[in-house]
């Protein structure tokens, strides 16, 4: 099979045997695998890249071996293994377990003709979904856990800082769940993206004089990276607010304890995805997919083939080429 690889020099794709496969896992031929945020800061060294391990975890596929009786279906992958047995894992929250090893990071993801993981991490997507739309589980999941992490009601008002496919899908669940929606967009295709999802674009020369007007109860962070939206963040939430954090931070971030602390704000880290009240969010999110399929696919602006990784990357790392989410499809034979 073909497999990506992180190298010395970057990613390549390679012919590789396939290992054997454990009892109780399942081997998938990969139909789509999104490239997110994270998978950005190791293709720029802003983290440093797992030497020999295939990137990928926002993968969609179909049975290729595993157990006997998985249904002939599509499934999004829940790219989490974990031990199973500490407290973490037993309290439903599997995404702090301390042997947490992620598929795509710590062990071999999506970006090859098949991935091999356990029989739990397999969730079958309804039969109207796309592979495409179905790879979008994985993010949506991440933002169904911060949206409960923001505790939102029926008169919340909402900013999220940061257009890219997690804010624009965490918008898009705090739209239904809140008063009103604003979102902080630099590029053109942010902008029409947050308005079709019925969300209020905001230029960066706007944000401040919304959030000084609207006075949000609850910032959602998206950004990451090297940028100061933690300092952002302390500054436009009302007092005793909410600033839930979903930004993968490459580097020191400052933010202002003094307005932390006088207005009572509330800083809250959110980590892939765990178990809600009605049980894994993850499966939460898989269950969503139906509902707003039509809304979230033209997020997926850019595809590419296995073999076209540099250019993928490429169009991912830069918002002028008009992208939100690329997605690699292993089976295709060019970029559409």
């Amino acid at each position: 099979m073909r497999q990506a690889r992180w190298t010395e020099s970057g990613l390549s794709v390679a012919d590789v045997t396939p290992p054997p496969l454990p009892a109780g896992w399942v081997r998938l031929s990969v139909a789509a695998c999104g490239i997110c945020g994270t998978d950005l800061h190791l293709w720029r060294r802003e983290l440093p890249p797992p030497l020999g391990i295939a990137p990928g975890h926002e993968i969609s596929g179909t049975v290729q071996d595993g157990p006997a009786g998985l249904a002939e279906a599509l499934y999004a992958v829940e790219p989490i293994h974990v031990c199973g047995q500490c407290d973490f894992c037993l309290a439903g929250r599997r995404q702090l377990c301390p042997t947490l090893e992620i598929f795509g990071v710590m062990r071999p993801g999506g970006l090859a003709d098949f991935v091999d993981v356990p029989r739990e991490a397999i969730h079958p997507v309804h039969s109207s979904v796309s592979p495409l739309v179905a790879s979008l589980a994985e993010p949506l999941a991440v933002c169904e856990r911060a949206m409960s992490l923001a505790r939102l009601d029926s008169d919340s008002r909402v900013l999220v800082l940061g257009a890219g496919s997690i804010g624009l899908l965490a918008g898009l669940l705090a739209r239904d769940r809140a008063g009103a929606v604003a979102i902080s967009a630099r590029h053109p295709q942010q902008r029409e993206s947050a308005k079709r999802l019925g969300l209020l674009p905001l230029a960066e020369g706007e944000v401040r004089a919304w959030a000084a007007d609207a006075q949000p109860d609850v910032v959602v962070e998206t950004v990451g990276g090297h940028a100061q939206t933690l300092l952002d963040a302390t500054r436009f939430c009302r007092a005793g607010g909410r600033i839930v954090v979903l930004g993968i931070f490459s580097k020191r971030s400052e933010i202002n304890g003094y307005l932390l602390a006088t207005r009572e704000l509330e800083l809250v880290g959110s980590n892939m995805y765990g178990t809600g009240r009605r049980g894994l969010q993850f499966r939460a999110a898989v269950e969503l997919l139906p509902r707003y399929a039509a809304e979230i696919a033209p997020l997926q602006t850019h595809r590419f083939a296995l073999t076209q990784l540099d250019a993928a990357f490429a169009a991912a790392g830069d918002k002028h080429s008009g992208a939100i989410k690329v997605t690699v499809l292993p089976g295709a034979s060019g970029s559409t």
